[in-house]
């Protein structure tokens, strides 16, 4: 499966492209490209996804600009996530990594 968009009032461009491994989807790779022409630069970003239940998911990419991003999902009740999410730069380990969590509640 692969698309092609558009951003940033036509400042940006994303193709992509994602592979899933198996016929129930659990795991998957992606390949990201995103042009942005006021910068003149392109950022190629590779990554995966692998359930590892039916209510648990992780996910990890990498830029080459050297960001490395993990994500671990979990529904705790029907329709309704936990999330914890990491961002970190590669090229700078001084710096302080990004942490997240969200809890999503849906009635």
């Amino acid at each position: 499966m692969s698309s092609l968009c558009r951003g940033d009032k036509g400042d940006t461009i994303k193709a992509s492209y994602i592979h899933y491994f198996d016929q129930l989807k659990k795991s998957a790779a992606v390949g990201e490209i995103t042009r942005r022409f006021s910068t003149n630069e392109n950022t190629f970003t590779v990554g995966g996804s692998y359930a590892v239940d039916s209510l648990t998911l992780v996910k990890m990419k990498l830029n080459n600009h050297g960001t490395l991003g993990a994500v671990l999902q979990h529904e705790v009740i029907r329709k309704s996530l936990v999330t914890i999410s990491s961002e970190f730069d590669t090229k700078a380990l001084d710096k302080t990594p990004r942490f997240g969590v969200s809890l999503a509640l849906k009635p």
